[in-house]
C-alpha cells in the first residue's frame, strides 16, 4: 500500500458517517463470527500505513471489540515480523496482518498458515480477487490497488505540434491497443521534434512489464527456484526493448525517488511518466506551478497494477472468526472510501470506485480531470495478467539486478548488450538455486 496523505484525519472521520449507518451486518456479506460467548475484548492489526482511527471506533461501536493497531515504520519491518512469526508457529503475530502485494507470494508459501476467507461476491475487481487466491482459496481481502496510467505534460506535446488533449494523446500512443512498441514509437516522434526525453525513466515501465509475466518472471512457481537469467528469453526481450529505448535517449534516466526528480519536473525535462494512482500526489507536489500535466486513461499491453495490499488472518490466531470479521469490515466499500479520503489509498472495491467521493471529484491540478474515475476505469478494464505472476523470495533481488542494468544504459555507461551481460554475471554471482 503506497499512499500519499492528502487530507487530515478529520476527512476520514467525515467519510465514515455513512459507514456507521452501514455497519450493521458488517458490510456486504463477508465473514461470519461466533456469538458473544467467544467474543474477545480486543483484536490487533499489524500495519505500516495510516488507517483512520474512526474505522476502528466504528467496529468497536458495532461489535463491542476494541481494535489496536501495531504500527511499523515501513513495510520491510512488517514483512520481517511476518517471516519470523510464520517460521515459529505463529509466535508474535497479530490477529490481522496487512500484506503488500510485492511480498504476498512469499508470505503465502504455506497456504495453511492463513485462514481461508469467505467469498464476498462482487466486492473487488476480479483480478484483485485472483491475486488474493491461493490454491483456489481466498487468503486475503484487498485494501488498495495501484492501477496505472500515463501522466503527461500536455504543454510540451502542444509545443511539439503533437496531440496534447487527453483523448488525442491516448490515440497517439496506441489507443485501446497500445503496446510498449507503440508508446516508444510515439516517444521517438516527440524526442525527434523537441530534443527532450520522452519519459523520466524506463525503470517503472520495466517493473510493471516484468510483474505481468506468467507464470513468473524470475522464478519457477512449482519449485520456488530462480530461473537462469541467461536463458530467460521473456525477460531478455522486455529488457532489450526498454534498454534500446534508453540508448536512443528517449528517457532522462531520472526515476521516481531520485533527488533530481523534482528539478526535472520544474525544468520540464520530460513529457511522460508511468503513473500508478499513488504517484499522482507526488506529481502534484513536484510539478507545482506547471499546470499542463494531465492523466491519460491508457497503459500499454493491457494495463498494470503497481502497488496494493491485502488484509490476511493467521490461522494460528486465537480469534480467527472475529479476525475475519474485522478484515471484512476494514475492506468494505465504505471503509475503502474513508481510507481514500483520509490518506489517498486507491480502492480495490468496485462500489467504492464508482462512489462520488472517488469518481466525481475534479482535480484542479490536472485541469479539472476526474482522476479517480480515470483510475477506476483502468482498474476495471485491466486484463487478467495484471494480477501478476509468481513472485517468491528472490523476485525483487533478481529484478533489481535487471532494472539497475537498464539504469546503466540510461546513464550512458553501457550499451544494451553490455548491460544484459553484466546483469547475467551479477545474477550468477548471487549463487541462487536454479532450475
Amino acid at each position: 500500500m503506497r499512499i500519499t496523505k492528502k487530507t487530515t484525519a478529520a476527512a476520514a472521520v467525515a467519510a465514515t458517517a455513512a459507514l456507521a449507518l452501514a455497519a450493521c451486518g458488517g458490510g456486504d456479506g463477508g465473514g461470519t463470527a461466533g456469538g458473544d460467548g467467544d467474543k474477545p475484548a480486543e483484536l490487533t492489526v499489524a500495519a505500516w500505513t495510516d488507517i483512520p482511527e474512526s474505522l476502528y471506533d466504528a467496529f468497536e461501536e458495532e461489535y463491542g471489540i476494541k481494535v489496536v493497531q501495531n504500527s511499523f515504520p515501513d513495510g520491510a519491518s512488517a514483512q520481517q515480523v511476518l517471516r519470523n512469526g510464520l517460521g515459529s508457529g505463529g509466535a508474535g503475530l497479530m490477529d490481522v496482518h496487512l500484506i503488500e502485494g510485492s511480498w504476498w507470494t512469499e508470505m503465502m508459501a504455506v497456504p495453511e498458515d492463513w485462514a481461508t476467507l469467505p467469498e464476498v461476491p462482487g466486492r473487488w475487481v476480479d483480478w484483485n480477487v485472483e491475486a488474493a487466491t491461493v490454491d483456489g482459496e481466498i487468503k486475503g481481502y484487498g485494501t488498495d490497488i495501484g492501477p496505472t496510467a500515463i501522466a503527461y505534460d500536455s504543454g510540451l506535446l502542444a509545443q511539439a505540434g503533437l496531440p496534447s488533449e487527453p483523448e488525442e494523446f491516448i490515440e497517439f500512443v496506441g489507443g485501446a491497443d497500445a503496446t510498449w512498441d507503440t508508446f516508444i514509437a510515439a516517444g521517438q516522434q516527440f524526442t525527434e521534434a523537441t530534443g527532450k526525453p520522452w519519459i523520466d525513466s524506463w525503470r517503472m515501465a520495466a517493473e510493471s512489464a516484468f510483474t505481468k509475466i506468467r507464470p513468473g518472471a524470475f522464478e519457477d512457481p512449482e519449485t520456488g527456484n530462480a530461473l537462469p537469467l541467461a536463458e530467460n528469453t521473456k525477460v531478455k526481450e522486455l529488457f532489450m526493448r526498454f534498454a534500446e529505448a534508453a540508448q536512443a535517449q528517449l528517457s532522462a534516466g531520472v526515476p521516481i525517488g531520485n533527488a533530481d526528480w523534482r528539478a526535472g519536473y520544474q525544468s520540464q525535462q520530460w513529457a511522460t511518466v508511468v503513473a500508478p494512482a499513488w504517484v499522482t500526489g507526488s506529481i502534484v507536489e513536484n510539478a507545482a506551478g506547471i499546470d499542463t500535466w494531465r492523466i491519460a486513461e491508457v497503459f500499454p499491453d493491457g494495463g498494470a497494477n503497481v502497488g496494493g495490499s491485502f488484509f490476511a488472518v493467521p490461522a494460528t490466531g486465537k480469534n480467527v472468526e472475529w479476525s475475519i470479521k474485522l478484515a471484512d469490515f476494514l475492506t468494505s466499500p465504505e471503509s475503502a472510501v474513508a481510507i481514500f479520503e483520509g490518506y489517498g489509498a486507491f480502492p480495490s472495491q468496485v462500489e467504492a470506485l464508482s462512489s462520488p467521493e472517488v469518481a466525481d471529484t475534479e482535480n484542479a491540478f490536472f485541469g479539472g480531470q476526474r482522476v479517480g474515475q480515470i483510475y477506476g476505469n483502468l482498474a476495471e478494464a485491466a486484463d487478467e495478467f495484471v494480477a501478476g505472476g509468481y513472485r517468491g523470495m528472490n523476485f525483487w533481488g533478481i529484478q533489481t539486478v535487471v532494472i539497475d542494468a537498464i539504469g546503466r544504459v540510461e546513464d550512458g555507461a553501457q550499451t544494451p548488450e553490455q548491460a544484459w551481460e553484466s546483469a547475467v554475471k551479477e545474477f550468477d554471482a548471487l549463487g541462487l538455486t536454479t532450475d
